[in-house]
């Protein structure tokens, strides 16, 4: 078994994340390809912390694409 030093891996179906927004970016990761990307989007951005949403959505944005 191979460990990743990467916050969020998917391959297929099966997808698998670490850390303290691990939940985010599964969820996240989920709505876009069951629904869309801009609706991952915005499901961040409602978790977002005060004045943080803008980075908040790039970052797990920027993790979950490769693999959408």
């Amino acid at each position: 078994m191979q460990v990743l030093n990467q916050a969020f891996f998917a391959k297929g179906n099966v997808a698998t994340a670490g850390g303290c927004l691990a939940s985010h970016y599964l969820a996240a990761w989920v709505i876009a390809r069951l629904d869309s990307i801009e609706e991952a989007k915005n499901a961040i951005d409602y978790v977002a912390p005060v004045g943080e949403n803008e980075d908040y959505v790039s970052r797990a944005m920027q993790n979950i694409a490769p693999y959408l």
